[in-house]
Parts: C-alpha cells; structure tokens; sequence
C-alpha cells in the first residue's frame, strides 16, 4: 500500500453563525488530534466579543486560528497578537501585509493560489504557506517536491480527494464547514484515514 504523505486537517468555517451554535458545534472537530487549525472566514468586520469567544474556544483545545478576511481592511481593528495568522485571498494582499514592520512575528500568513506560478509567486512575497485547490493533484505534488513552504489542499468534499490530496504530498486538508449539516463525518471519516496512514 502506497503510505501516505502525514497532514493535518484544516478545517473552514464561515463566521455567519451565532456564537451559541459555534460553541456547540466546534468542540467535537477541535478536539480530534489531527485539527491543527481553523479558518475563520468573514466578510463583515468582526465583533471583539465574537473574536474573544471564538479565540478561546480554539485555545482550549490547542488549535491555531487563523483569520480569513474577504477584504484586507477587514482586520485593520483585529487585535492581531490574538490569533495565529491571517489567510489572505489573493496574491495581490501577501506583499502589503506580510511586510508590514508593526505584524507580529508569530502569525503566519497564508494565502489561496490557483496555479503553481502564483504558489511560488506568494512564497516569494512572503507567504508562510499556499493553498492551491484540493482538484490541481498536479500542482500540489508538484509543491511538495519543490518547495519548502507548505501547503493546503482547499475545498476538500470527500475522502477520494482527502486521500489523494494526502497521497500528493499536501500538508493540512482544508475542509469547508457547515453547520446545516450538523458535525460533518467527513471530518471524523479523515481523521481516522490520516490516523491509520
């Protein structure tokens, strides 16, 4: 049998629930070893006290959190020293933010590419990993041979592409979350592959 690549899961959420549902919700995902961070999507600035819970929600089960706003300015109020990093939406933002003199130097920067030229295009700006898309299996093998930073698998819907992101050599599984749909197997169904892997 062909061994797998070791990865962590990576899972997304939007933040357009209430913290009640969150709290719910989220401790049974955070707490399986291989969660190793959470994407908090938002389009909306953020409110301090929905950020403070969510910050501690993800501590307690020693999970990074990191931020993904639609917009840059969308963390210009976000206490940065707070979370673990910042996941930006295009090549366009890495530059600005990762060069910024006053950002932290514990936050890692993230940003989603859509091919292996602006994979190695954020590297160069000063990305601390890449996210190409769970279905490029070319550009995410290719990623894993070649450079150093790591990467995410984004948009992964079923264990088929769990595994043979995995099998590519990707590092974290990104894994969208939804509420409606209750706690999601999928994330139970990978966590045990990547246990046996």
């Amino acid at each position: 049998m062909y061994l797998m690549n070791h990865c962590d899961i990576y899972p997304s959420l939007p933040c357009a629930y209430d913290l009640a549902k969150l709290q719910a919700y989220l401790p049974p995902i955070l707490k399986l070893e291989a969660v190793s961070a959470l994407r908090l999507c938002f389009d909306a600035p953020l409110s301090q006290k929905y950020l403070q819970k969510i910050c501690a929600l993800v501590q307690e089960h020693d999970v990074a959190l990191i931020l993904s706003p639609a917009k840059l300015e969308l963390i210009r109020d976000v206490p940065l020293s707070k979370i673990d990093g910042v996941h930006l939406p295009s090549l366009a933002e890495v530059k600005s933010f990762a060069g910024q003199k006053d950002r932290p130097k514990h936050l890692q920067v993230g940003c989603s590419c859509q091919t292996l030229d602006e994979a190695m295009s954020a590297g160069e700006r000063g990305a601390d990993y890449i996210g190409l898309p769970a279905t490029e299996l070319l550009s995410l093998t290719q990623w894993s041979l070649i450079a150093e930073l790591p990467s995410v698998a984004e948009g992964i819907h079923n264990l088929e592409q769990a595994r043979a992101s995995a099998e590519a050599g990707t590092d974290f599984l990104g894994i969208p979350l939804s509420l409606e749909a209750g706690t999601p197997s999928l994330i139970t169904e990978v966590h045990s592959l990547i246990s046996e892997g």
